[in-house]
């Protein structure tokens, strides 16, 4: 090998984790406000589950939330981690 193709080589490798570090960097960002959001859930708050559930938070316990369910205000006990975002959509 030649110092060129040493080069070249050092070169892809630092694009390579550059590129993964930026990956990683944004996951990271995105998980830390998903936590913020969720331990700053409180009562009454429109929420979405990763499973595609939606409500309105009735109690907020330490791990769990119950959250009632529209439009029969069904009440289901679920995960805090379960919540994916707030659902600012206009309930009918």
């Amino acid at each position: 090998m030649n110092v060129k193709d040493i080069l070249t080589t050092i070169v892809l490798v630092i694009i390579i984790l550059l590129i993964y570090y930026m990956a990683c960097w944004q996951r990271k960002k995105q998980e830390k406000e998903i936590k913020k959001m969720q331990d700053e859930l409180k009562k009454g708050d429109k929420v979405i589950t990763y499973s595609g559930l939606a409500g309105i938070i009735d109690k907020i316990e330490e791990d769990r939330i119950i959250l009632k369910t529209y439009p029969d205000n069904v009440k289901v006990s679920i995960e805090k981690w379960a919540v994916a975002g707030l659902d600012d959509r206009e309930i009918k």
